[in-house]
C-alpha cells in the first residue's frame, strides 16, 4: 500500500482506475472538485489531478465510501457523453450549472441501464421520423410543426381519435423514457438524441394532463429539431408546443366536435375527452380561433382561481411505462432482481429505481394503446429464457 501526501490510503497502482467515471460520479452528486477534496481530506489539486488521470492510483475505497458508488464503477468503460448543447431543456433560468450536470451525470447512467436492457432483451426499435430539414429562417413558426404533427398522427396510424396512452404510444415507437429522480425535477422534461435512441426524462410528480403535454413536447423536440443546438430559444420551444397542441388535439377532429361558441363547461368536456389539461384545452380553442382573446383571458382567470393553472383537480390517473414494467417483470422471472440488475451495471441500487421505477408504479388508464404497446416485442436475446419455447420468446404481461 502506498499513503498520498494527505495521508490517505491508496490501492497498489491500477491502471483500469478510469478518471472519466470519477468526475461523473462527483457530477451526479452535485459536487464541486473542492467539496469532494473537503469530504476525501485532500486537496482541490489532488482531486483535479485524479480526473485528469495524472494520478495512476486514486483511493478508490475512500472515494466510493464518498460518493456512494460501488468502487467497481471507477473500474469500467467510458460512458457515452450526453452533449448539453443537443439536450432539449426546459425551465434552466434559475437552475445553477451544478444542477444542470447532476441530471446529464444522471442521464448518462440511464443510458447505462438502456443499453442493458437492450443486451438482455429485444426491445421495440426507433420509429421517430425527422421533419427537420427547413432552416429556421425558412420555416413558419405554426405551420410547420403542425404540419410535422399532422404527418406523425399519420405515420402512427393514429386516426383521428384521442391518443389514449401516450407514453405507451412513444414507448411502442422505440422512444426510452425514465423518470427524473425526486432531486432533481426543478429542470423539468427534457430529451435528446443519443447513438440512434430517443431518450425522454420526466417529472412524474406533475399530473397526468401534464405529463402527457410534456411527452408531446419532448416529441416534438424530437422530430422536430434533431441535432440542432436550441439553446433554450423560446422560438424552439414556442414549435415543440404547437406540434404538442396539434398532436394531442388535431384540429379536423376538433372542427367535426365543435359547433358554434364553446362555453366553460364545454371546455371540460374536451379537455376530458382529449386527455389535456384545461389550459392547454383552452389555449388550443383560443389557438384554432373557437374563443376569442377576451374570452380566453376570462378563462384563464377562471382556470386560476379554480386551481387549474397548478395543476388539474380530479384529474386522470398517471400512465406508467408498460415497457418498463413488462421488461423488469420478464427480468425478474430470470432472476434479475434489482439488486442484481445494479451490481451488473456497477450502480446504487437507489439510483436504479430513481431513474427506472417512478414510472412503473403508477395506476394506468385502462383500455387503449396499453396493452399492444409492447406486447410481443420482448424477446431474450442472451439464452436467459430458456424453456419459454424454441425461440426463447418472452411471454407478455398480462
Amino acid at each position: 500500500m502506498m499513503t498520498t501526501p494527505e495521508g490517505l490510503w491508496t490501492d497498489q497502482i491500477d491502471e483500469s482506475f478510469n478518471p472519466s467515471r470519477l468526475k461523473l460520479a462527483r457530477e451526479r452528486r452535485g459536487l464541486t472538485k473542492q467539496q469532494l477534496a473537503d469530504l476525501c481530506g485532500v486537496s482541490r489539486r489532488t482531486v483535479t489531478s485524479w480526473e485528469t488521470g495524472d494520478t495512476e492510483s486514486p483511493p478508490a475505497e475512500a472515494i466510493s465510501d464518498v460518493l456512494g458508488f460501488p468502487r467497481a464503477f471507477f473500474f469500467e468503460d467510458d460512458i457515452s457523453a450526453v452533449d448539453k448543447a443537443a439536450v432539449s431543456f426546459r425551465a434552466l433560468s434559475t437552475v445553477s450549472a451544478y444542477k444542470v450536470e447532476r441530471v446529464l451525470a444522471m442521464a448518462k447512467l440511464a443510458s447505462l441501464i438502456s443499453r442493458w436492457m437492450d443486451r438482455h432483451y429485444k426491445t421495440p426499435a426507433p420509429q421517430v421520423p425527422d421533419f427537420t430539414e427547413a432552416e429556421p429562417r425558412e420555416r413558419d413558426r405554426v405551420a410547420w410543426p403542425v404540419a410535422a404533427a399532422e404527418s406523425l398522427r399519420a405515420e402512427w396510424a393514429l386516426g383521428p381519435k384521442p391518443v389514449k396512452n401516450m407514453l405507451g404510444l412513444v414507448e411502442r415507437h422505440g422512444v426510452r423514457v425514465f423518470s427524473l429522480p425526486g432531486s432533481d425535477r426543478e429542470v423539468d422534461a427534457f430529451s435528446y438524441w443519443e447513438a440512434g435512441r430517443p431518450f425522454i426524462f420526466l417529472n412524474v410528480d406533475r399530473s397526468a394532463e401534464r405529463m402527457r403535454f410534456d411527452l408531446a413536447h419532448e416529441l416534438g423536440h424530437l422530430v422536430l429539431h434533431r441535432g440542432v443546438f436550441t439553446k433554450r430559444e423560446r422560438r424552439f420551444e414556442l414549435e415543440a408546443n404547437d406540434f404538442a397542441s396539434a398532436f394531442l388535439v388535431p384540429e379536423d377532429s376538433l372542427r367535426m366536435q365543435v359547433v358554434g361558441r364553446p362555453s366553460l363547461d364545454d371546455l371540460f368536456t374536451l379537455k376530458s375527452h382529449w386527455r389535456v389539461s384545461a389550459v392547454a384545452m383552452a389555449y388550443r380553442l383560443h389557438q384554432l380561433g373557437f374563443v376569442s382573446e377576451w374570452i380566453y383571458r376570462t378563462w384563464m382567470i377562471e382556470l386560476t382561481q379554480r386551481g387549474y393553472r397548478a395543476g388539474e383537480p380530479a384529474g386522470r390517473d398517471p400512465e406508467s411505462s408498460v415497457l418498463l414494467k413488462q421488461l423488469f417483470e420478464l427480468a425478474r422471472e430470470d432472476g434479475w432482481t434489482p439488486r442484481k440488475i445494479a451490481a451488473d451495471l456497477c450502480l446504487p441500487e437507489d439510483e436504479l429505481g430513481s431513474i427506472v421505477f417512478g414510472l412503473t408504479m403508477r395506476v394506468v388508464d385502462g383500455g387503449g394503446e396499453t396493452g399492444p404497446a409492447v406486447t410481443g416485442h420482448l424477446h431474450a436475446v442472451d439464452g436467459a429464457a430458456a424453456g419459454r419455447g424454441a425461440h426463447g420468446k418472452l411471454r407478455a404481461v398480462r
